[in-house]
């Protein structure tokens, strides 16, 4: 990357502005009175074929540019937007649309997201990316510095789910501290990647001619050299793999275990243990547990506290939950336990969250809003006209996708407690864990980072 940080002032200046950058302003989009939201959108097959009519089913929304590396997926959005502008190099479509767009999403492979958000940034564009939005440590510090140096722009990472009621609820419930009391330890899981995408293997060998309808080399993007081969990586099964995604930690963390550490502002981790068995140079684990110590503030009675990650099918027990032992343990859920209690929320919306006190199911009051059944696409769209506060933020996702990426660098060192010091962006007891926190993009794809 190029314009290397100042670590020390960037650390201070990016810590004091995350927190002014709390406060909400109306947008720069408000003050030009836009008619109509301008966007360009960066990867429309895959969950892009999605994101991407969500946002322009906005009345107020035009979409004027799209961009993909695969040509069918390309051509096969295009029909549904004939006069968007189409492109399979995304810092060509920026350069070429310039003023033409005022937004831009991002829906590509993980090792894309904060790369793109940047230079949108950069270039005074609102942004929607998808989860997670960074792939490596520092990405998530210069991210929010980026947010805190544009005011104005309105931005969302695609967690969807936390726009679904039951988890706007829950973390109502839970900011205002009105269920389960000072908060003892956070334990999330899911079920992926088992059935969803390969992990736990050596790296593929061989190669295969590359298809004329995808352009290799702009999906590697910022990622070192490695051939094509055929429905290895493209279009999905990329996710395993350390170069491109960010294993099931970063694909389902962000939407599950965002309802307490985003309410109560549990977002700085002190240490990270990994336990794992098959985890390898190429790929991440198959199945791990992932242990971190989260810096205690009042929401734990200022005591440091555990946020236990399971995923591969793994699960807690009840009792580590502190519920009866004949509870079943649904997936893809987080547990808050607190002194008067346990909470459950479920990553989907069909699936209600339970209140367990002494050993028993009880019933709660659920808070209700004026905007039931939020549209978290459109509401990104509100935020950019100046009419609402988007629900996740570049400034709290990237501290969120900050933490969960050191949790994915210690992977690598399975056993090892990698000890974290936030204020000075560094891991102190490892010097090759530390060089990983840092990612160096490929040739010809700088990013400039920012400074303060």
């Amino acid at each position: 990357m190029t314009t290397p940080l100042d670590r020390r002032r960037f650390v201070q200046t990016s810590l004091a502005a995350t927190a002014a950058a709390l406060a909400w302003r109306p947008t720069f989009a408000s003050a030009r009175s836009l008619q109509k939201l301008r966007v360009g959108s960066v990867g429309v097959g895959g969950m892009g074929a999605y994101d991407v009519p969500q946002i322009a089913s906005h009345p107020e929304v035009e979409m004027a540019a799209i961009c993909d590396i695969d040509t069918k997926a390309l051509n096969a959005m295009g029909e549904k937007f004939p006069k968007a502008a189409r492109f399979t190099d995304w810092r060509e479509m920026l350069a070429t649309m310039g003023d033409s767009i005022d937004a831009v999403s991002v829906t590509t492979p993980d090792h894309m997201h904060a790369p793109i958000t940047m230079r949108a940034l950069d270039a005074r564009k609102h942004v929607y990316c998808q989860k997670p939005l960074t792939h490596s440590v520092n990405e998530g510090r210069a991210i929010v510095l980026k947010t805190v140096q544009n005011p104005g722009l309105a931005t969302q990472m695609g967690t969807q789910v936390a726009s679904y009621d039951h988890k706007r609820q829950a973390m109502e419930l839970l900011r205002d501290q009105r269920i389960v009391g000072q908060v003892k330890a956070i334990h999330g899981w899911t079920d992926r990647p088992v059935g969803f995408w390969p992990q736990g293997r050596p790296r593929p060998t061989g190669a295969s001619p590359i298809p004329n309808d995808v352009a290799w080399y702009n999906w590697l993007g910022i990622a070192p050299d490695r051939p094509y081969l055929s429905k290895v990586y493209h279009p999905f099964a990329w996710r395993g793999f350390r170069d491109f995604g960010c294993g099931a930690l970063g694909d389902m963390a962000c939407h599950i275990i965002d309802t307490p550490l985003q309410a109560m502002s549990l977002l700085v981790a002190t240490d990270v243990t990994v336990e794992c068995t098959d985890s390898t140079d190429d790929m991440f684990p198959s199945k791990e547990v992932v242990r971190f110590t989260l810096a205690g503030n009042a929401y734990t009675g200022g005591k440091p506290i555990p946020f236990v990650w399971h995923d591969g099918g793994l699960l807690p027990t009840p009792q580590e939950l502190g519920l009866p032992s004949d509870v079943a343990i649904p997936q893809n859920t987080v547990a808050i336990v607190g002194e008067g209690g346990t909470f459950l929320v479920p990553y989907e919306g069909s699936v209600v969250s339970r209140l367990f006190v002494d050993g028993k199911e009880r019933e709660f009051a659920k808070p209700t809003f004026a905007d039931p059944n939020r549209n978290h696409w459109h509401h990104w769209v509100e935020g950019c006209f100046g009419r609402a506060r988007t629900q996740t933020d570049f400034v709290y996702a990237g501290t969120l996708c900050e933490m969960l990426s050191l949790g994915a660098l210690a992977s690598r060192f399975p056993g090892k407690t990698l000890r974290w010091d936030s204020k000075a962006m560094r891991i102190t007891n490892d010097d090759a864990a530390n060089r990983l926190v840092t990612r160096v993009y490929r040739d010809g794809w700088d990013v400039p980072m920012p400074t303060a």
